[in-house]
Formats: structure tokens, C-alpha cells, sequence
């Protein structure tokens, strides 16, 4: 048995939509065809026994009423028995015209008619009073086989059989209809599937009509875009990171060897061999702290519950500024905190409002020659929000490299040298973190004439 495809559910969405309508409609025109023959028929019925009961009134009609014979009334009734039958030929098939007295008994009938198993009877009655027989009521009683009744059959025939054509005619117009307009989405998954990992710059063909097709398309070609980019990014993350460490590994692996050869006999090998072996485990420590902080940063914001989500940049930078001396102590620093006592209030934890204002000082710090000056100020905008500012006159960044500053492992020209300890993820690091906590960061520089770092945090 094939299974349900969408295609299917669609055509069969479409043929029992269309079966419903049609049986709606179909039905809703037999009742009201049937509601209009039912009060026709009994209009009708009503008319004929109105000329029957003047005819039976008459006074020619008396030697009808009065003819001898066993009759099936009471008294008098008992030795009469009225004869009906010139009113025979004026009934229909099926109507039966009766005389019943008080008691119900009948008296008198013309005409024939059983009625058939589930058809509709119709009927009508009138009381007049007749010399002999008193009181009486005359009768007319249609069966369902009249002329109107067969063609309140006919038509509830007719529209029954056109139920059925419409059923076949929605089953074909629901294929029809779901193979035309999934074509485009068929489409779609073909292409979608031919895109593999080394194929990830095409783009699924979007079709020209405003509709959802082409939303459907433009959004996992943006998916598309956003898949490749971060494939991009993991290549090239793998590759750097296995640069950064291989270099470390490859030291410590050399003097491991000088160890083996030498150390056991020359003391200085040995304590050398040693100390660089401690410097790049360091090296490999902290390369490798920067990365799972960068990992952490890029999650889902998460503040523990024994840590709030709001910092002070006063108290953080009069905590951070004295540690960061040693940095270089040649370069000034210059922080205004302003003559208000008020706490700069912004929305982050503490920790990672630290962990921000640390990278970017420092690397304020380290790239400015001695004698120069990095200058820290915050101001609050109309809007409630926080800018912090760090312009240093430090050797700054060409204009081509800006755009790649905040990639992880990347390094300008001017700060390739490892003897400055930079691991390339500083910047990565401080934008996932403002980003992460509706914050953002920017970067303006001109080479030789320094690097300005805008830092713009949510206001608390």
C-alpha cells in the first residue's frame, strides 16, 4: 500500500471538499424541490376534494347516496350503500377518494392505490353534513404514485446520480489540481537535494509569482546562505585552531626530545627545555579557555541564578583598570568617571561585562606605542541605552582588514607576532558576548593615528 504523500492528502483534501459542496448543494435543492412538491401536492389534493364535497352536496347526487344495498354504517347507513365510482375517472393513480362516517368506518371510496414502502403520503379532508348519514368526512388520500410524487422520485434519482459524477469528476480535479500546483514545490525538492556540503553556493530557483512558493523559496535560500557561511566558518575555525595548537605541540614535542637526548646529563637543557614546555602549555590553556568561553558565548543567553543581569561599568572598569597596568606600562591611561556619583547601570552579568571591557582595553593597550594614550569614556543616550568608548593612538587597522577583525584567529598584519600573546579570538569573543546580551560593537581606525572601539550596551 503506497503511503499518504502530501500530494495525495492534498487531492484527497480537494475531491472531499468538492464531494461536500456538491452534496450541500445537492441536498439543499431536494428539500427544497420536496418541500415545494409536498405543499403543491396537498394544495392540489385540497382543490379536488373541495369540487368532490360540492358534488356529493348536490342534490343530484342523492340517488348515488341513497342507492339500496348492504351498506357498512350504522342505522339507516346499514341498508345504503353509496356508489362513488363517477368519481373514478377524475382520480389519479394512487388517490383514493372516501366517505368514513363518526365512527370511521368507511362508507363509501373510489379509486386504488397501496402505498409503497418509505413514500410519502399525502392527504385531505373534509366534513359535511349528508341527509341519512349526518355528519360525515370525505377523504382524498394520495399514495405516492401520482404524477408529482414520481417526479419527486425522478428528481432525487437525477440528483443522486449527479452526486456520484460530481464525486468521480472531484476525485480527477483534486489530482488535477494538487500535480499542478505542487510542481513548483517537486521542483524544488529536486534541486534542494542535488545541494550537497560541497555545493552549497547554489540556490534554489525562486518563482517569479508573489505568493508563499516564492516566500518558501527565498527563505531556505537565506538558510542556504546561512548553512554555507557557517561551513565556511567551521572550515576555517578547524583549520586555524589546528594551526594554533600544532605549533605548541610541535615546541613542546621538540624539546621533549632534547629531554631525552640531553636533558638527563646538562641541567640548563633540562630546566630550559622545561620552561618553554610550561610557556606554551599555558599558551595551549588559555587558547583553549578562549574557545569554549567563545562557544559559551555564541549559546542561547543563560544568566545563573546566583549572577544578575545587570553590571556596573564604573565599579567594573575600577576593578579592571588597576590590573591591567602591567599590559604596558608606557601607554597613559586616561579614565574619566565623571563628577556624578550615579552607578552607570547596564543590562549583563557582571562577569561578562568584565570579560568584554578587559579584551578591548587590553588590546587597546597592546597595540599604542609607549608614550601614548588610551582614553576611556561612557555616556547615556535618550533611549536608555549605554555607549562606551575606547579610542587608543595605537598603530591602527588598515581599512581592508576591518571587515575581518572580529574572525576568530585573525590577526592584521601588525600583531602576527606571537610575542604579544594574542590568540585571534579576543574580538570574537567580545562581540558574541555584546551581541548575545542586545549589545553591539564597532570598530573605527585609521592606521598610524589610532583605533576607536564603540562599545553600546542595553540600559538597565
Amino acid at each position: 500500500m503506497k503511503p499518504w504523500t502530501f500530494s495525495r492528502k492534498v487531492s484527497a483534501s480537494i475531491a472531499l471538499t468538492a464531494l461536500a459542496v456538491a452534496a450541500v448543494v445537492s441536498g439543499f435543492v431536494y428539500i427544497t424541490f420536496k418541500h415545494w412538491t409536498d405543499s403543491q401536492e396537498t394544495r392540489v389534493l385540497d382543490a379536488k376534494l373541495k369540487q368532490f364535497e360540492l358534488r356529493v352536496g348536490e342534490v343530484e347526487f342523492l340517488p348515488s347516496l341513497l342507492q339500496p344495498g348492504l351498506g357498512r354504517g350504522s342505522g339507516a347507513a346499514a341498508f345504503l350503500k353509496p356508489d362513488f365510482s363517477m368519481f373514478a375517472p377524475e382520480l389519479e393513480k394512487g388517490q383514493v377518494l372516501q366517505m368514513l362516517d363518526a365512527s370511521g368506518r368507511v362508507l363509501a371510496e373510489a379509486g386504488e392505490g397501496e402505498p409503497e414502502p418509505g413514500s410519502d403520503v399525502y392527504q385531505a379532508e373534509k366534513e359535511i353534513s349528508l341527509p341519512v348519514y349526518g355528519l360525515v368526512r370525505l377523504q382524498l388520500t394520495d399514495s405516492g404514485q401520482s404524477r408529482s410524487a414520481t417526479a419527486e422520485k425522478e428528481v432525487g434519482r437525477l440528483l443522486l446520480l449527479g452526486l456520484l459524477l460530481a464525486a468521480g469528476m472531484a476525485v480527477i480535479a483534486g489530482g488535477l489540481v494538487s500535480r499542478s500546483a505542487l510542481k513548483p514545490i517537486r521542483s524544488m525538492i529536486g534541486e534542494v537535494r542535488s545541494i550537497g556540503t560541497n555545493s552549497l553556493s547554489r540556490r534554489v530557483q525562486v518563482p517569479a509569482a508573489q505568493d508563499e512558493l516564492q516566500q518558501l523559496g527565498e527563505t531556505f535560500n537565506g538558510f542556504l546562505h546561512k548553512l554555507e557561511v557557517s561551513f565556511d566558518q567551521q572550515r576555517r575555525f578547524i583549520a586555524d585552531a589546528s594551526h594554533e595548537l600544532k605549533t605548541p605541540l610541535a615546541i613542546i614535542e621538540g624539546h621533549t626530545h632534547m629531554i631525552q637526548r640531553w636533558g638527563k646529563e646538562s641541567p640548563e637543557v633540562l630546566d630550559e627545555s622545561l620552561a618553554f614546555m610550561m610557556d606554551e602549555t599555558r599558551r595551549m590553556k588559555a587558547l583553549i579557555s578562549q574557545l569554549l568561553l567563545l562557544a559559551e558565548a555564541e549559546a542561547e543567553a543563560f544568566v545563573p541564578e546566583d549572577e544578575e543581569a545587570v553590571c556596573s561599568l564604573k565599579t567594573t572598569l575600577s576593578e579592571l583598570l588597576p590590573q591591567t597596568v602591567h599590559v604596558n606600562p608606557g601607554v597613559e591611561l586616561d579614565y574619566d568617571s565623571g563628577s556624578s556619583g550615579q552607578e552607570v547601570l547596564v543590562r549583563i552579568p557582571g562577569s561578562a561585562c568584565y570579560q568584554v571591557l578587559r579584551n578591548i582595553i587590553e588590546n587597546a593597550l597592546k597595540y599604542t606605542p609607549e608614550g601614548g594614550t588610551v582614553v576611556i569614556r561612557h555616556s547615556r543616550l535618550e533611549d536608555g541605552r549605554v555607549v562606551l568608548t575606547a579610542a587608543d593612538t595605537g598603530i591602527g587597522i588598515r581599512a581592508e582588514q576591518l571587515p575581518h577583525i572580529f574572525e576568530r584567529f585573525y590577526r592584521t598584519e601588525h600583531s602576527r607576532s606571537r610575542s604579544q600573546g594574542g590568540s585571534g579570538l579576543g574580538l570574537a569573543i567580545a562581540r558574541a558576548i555584546m551581541e548575545r546580551y542586545s549589545g553591539s560593537i564597532a570598530i573605527d581606525s585609521t592606521p598610524g593615528q589610532g583605533t576607536t572601539v564603540t562599545l553600546t550596551f542595553a540600559g538597565a
